[in-house]
Order: structure tokens, then C-alpha cells, then sequence
């Protein structure tokens, strides 16, 4: 019973990760697409943008939030770092060969396709792994300390990361817009907090879509007043780190959370489709090909007809799906090689590695769970 709970929590958190995923394709390609930078101010469509974004401001907290929150008292897996790691690489070195065979490139950019997580190639990406390999020592915390003092440490970090840089503009403590270790440290910690301390409940749902919603139009509105008054920052609210984004992130993570879901025939493919989210972002979102792909769309030239908004909305769909496709057969192609490299040498340093690191962090764990068993 407790198992298809799980899978149930799971394939709800699965439905999150694909939408969350399509509003950050939907946002670059209103962003790099130079879909929004086009509309005029007051037309319709430039009320669509703005609707869509503020709705969408949540999207990169919540796939932190999502990976936070099974992570927080799981055993850490070296292997998964590994993989990650890889998955990136392959798209970074992938696409720079792509673009040498049939573009130009810098010699800068064979640095950072080879280096891409060092060199942030992918600004996620790079931001992630940090956060993966800190994962461990942020479960060890969670776990050992009391509900009030994880409220408190919550509340000075949410001080600290958001509300300080809302009243005074400054990265004081190491955060500007949320696109950094400390803002994902605090996402995932938050997460943790919801696993660990909130009860379930299911009026949680309606609560926290109705916070979402209204944040979400707050957030709208502030982008209407600024532009109104004229302020040089239109549109900070849509920063990840300000107030409204996380109480935004945090209201539809726990209605998420909290969501009955009745097992379908759709379960599997919802699954693969969220387990081929992250591909998404590496293929369409590589700085080399980013702009190329909008304008293959034309999204730009269409920006100023009636239709553009909906036209960016067509076009992400298409977009998500075609890298969804290239994703998952990337996976199928590193299973079937991945029978032959299991073989090498390589592959049992790669894993003698893994299991040092493993056993490093968690020497004095696996041995109480051994006497546990033994007991």
C-alpha cells in the first residue's frame, strides 16, 4: 500500500516536472525568440506575454524543489552525479560538433564544450551539479534537526536570499536572481521541510492553488506597475528569489504534493515523457543553437500579428516534443552502448570510484543499518 502511494506522489510530482519544463521552453521562446521584446506596450498580446511569464515564474524552483524533495533522505549515489554529468556532456560536445561541421565557432567554445559543467555552458546545469553533490551533507541536516529549528533556519535563509535583496537590490549573500548554489540550497531545504514536517492533507490542493494563482497575478500586476511608474527594474518579481515566486513555488509544490491521482493507462508514458524533461532543456537551450532554433520559427517576425502569443504557445509545444523524441533515444542509444562499456576497464574505475565516495559519506550509516538488520 505504502509503494503505490509512492507511485502515485510520484507520477503527480512527474506531471509537474513536464509542465514545468514546458513553461521554460514557452519563456525562452518568448525571451530569445525576441517574441516579448517586440510586442508593443498595452496590446493584448503583450498582456498575454506577461500572464504567461508571471504563471511561469515558477518553473525552474519547482524542478530544483522536485529533485530536493526525493533526494532529502535518500542515500546519496555518487553514480547519479555520473550520470548527470554525462547526459550533459554529451549534448555539449554533441551539438559543438554540429555547429563546427555545419556553422562557425570560437575557439572559446571548444572549452566549453568539453568543460560544460565548470564552464557553465548551462547555467542549470552547472548550478545543479553543485547542489547534487552537496545533497548528502544537506540531508544530514534535515534529518537531525528539530521542526523548530528547521523553521528557523528556513526563515533566516529565506531573509537572507529574497527579502533582503528585495529591500536593498544587492547580491549581499551571494544571490542575485536565484540562478545560484545558495537559492537552490534554500529551495531544496524547503522541499525537505514539506517531506519531512508537513502533514498530508488535501485542502492543502485548494490552498495552495489558490496561492499560486494569486501570487502568480500579483507578480503580473507588479510588472503592470512598474512599467507605469516608470521604475528601471520592470519586472523583478519574476526573478526565482523574490518573495512572490517562492511563495508562488511553494503553494502549487504543495498542492502538487497533496493531489489525489487514480492510476491510468497514461501513467507509464507520463513517466518517460517527465523522465526525458531535462534533454529538453540541454538540446533547445544550448547557447550555440538557442537563437537558431526561435528564429527556424520565425518567432520573432510573427511577434506584431494578432496571433503571436499563440503562435509561441504552437511552437514550444513542437519544440518540446521534437527534443522529447531526441532525448529518449539518446537514453536508448546509452543503454545499448552502455552493455559493451559495462565490460571496459573504465567502467569498474568508474564504479570503484562511486562506491570510495559512497561508503565515504556514509561509513557510519551503513554501519548502524547493518547492526540494525543484524539486531
Amino acid at each position: 500500500m505504502e509503494q503505490e502511494i509512492r507511485k502515485k506522489r510520484q507520477v503527480n510530482f512527474e506531471l509537474l516536472r513536464i509542465l514545468c519544463m514546458y513553461m521554460i521552453v514557452i519563456g525562452h521562446c518568448l525571451f530569445h525568440g525576441r517574441v516579448t521584446a517586440k510586442l508593443g506596450y498595452g496590446t493584448v498580446n503583450y498582456f498575454l506575454s506577461y500572464l504567461i511569464q508571471s504563471f511561469s515564474v515558477v518553473h525552474v524552483n519547482c524542478f530544483v524543489m522536485i529533485g530536493g524533495y526525493f533526494a532529502i533522505d535518500r542515500a546519496f549515489k555518487a553514480e547519479r552525479a555520473v550520470k548527470l554529468w554525462k547526459q550533459v556532456a554529451f549534448y555539449s560536445v554533441g551539438i559543438f560538433l554540429l555547429c563546427a561541421i555545419f556553422g562557425s565557432i570560437a575557439p572559446v567554445d571548444v572549452v566549453k564544450a568539453v568543460l560544460p559543467i565548470s564552464s557553465k555552458t548551462y547555467w542549470f546545469a552547472s548550478v545543479y551539479m553543485g547542489l547534487l553533490l552537496l545533497m548528502p551533507f544537506l540531508g544530514m541536516v534535515a534529518v537531525r534537526i528539530t521542526r523548530k529549528q528547521y523553521q528557523y533556519l528556513l526563515l533566516l535563509l529565506a531573509l537572507f536570499l529574497s527579502v533582503n535583496h528585495m529591500i536593498f537590490r544587492t547580491d549581499t549573500y551571494g544571490t542575485f536572481n536565484g540562478r545560484d548554489l545558495p537559492g537552490f540550497i534554500f529551495l531544496a531545504l524547503l522541499a525537505g521541510y514539506i517531506k519531512l514536517h508537513m502533514r498530508e492533507d488535501r485542502k492543502y490542493v485548494r490552498k495552495g492553488l489558490a496561492g499560486y494563482v494569486i501570487c502568480s497575478l500579483s507578480v503580473l500586476a507588479s510588472v503592470y506597475l512598474s512599467v507605469k511608474m516608470g521604475l528601471e527594474d520592470t519586472g523583478y518579481f519574476l526573478n526565482y528569489n523574490s518573495p512572490l515566486a517562492l511563495l508562488a513555488t511553494f503553494s502549487i509544490f504543495v498542492a502538487v504534493r497533496n493531489m489525489p491521482w487514480k492510476e491510468s493507462r497514461l501513467d507509464g508514458l507520463i513517466l518517460k515523457v517527465s523522465g526525458a524533461a531535462f534533454g529538453v532543456y540541454l538540446i533547445h537551450d544550448n547557447y550555440l543553437i538557442r537563437y537558431l532554433v526561435w528564429d527556424t520559427f520565425r518567432a520573432s517576425k510573427v511577434a506584431r500579428t494578432h496571433w503571436a502569443v499563440i503562435y509561441a504557445v504552437v511552437a514550444a509545444v513542437i519544440v518540446y516534443i521534437v527534443c522529447t523524441c531526441v532525448e529518449l533515444l539518446r537514453q536508448r542509444l546509452f543503454k545499448a552502448v552502455g552493455t559493451c562499456y559495462g565490460k571496459t576497464g573504465c567502467y569498474r574505475k568508474e564504479q570503484k570510484l562511486c562506491e570510495k565516495i559512497n561508503f565515504m559519506l556514509f561509513e557510519n550509516d551503513t554501519n548502524q543499518e547493518d547492526k540494525n538488520e543484524r539486531i
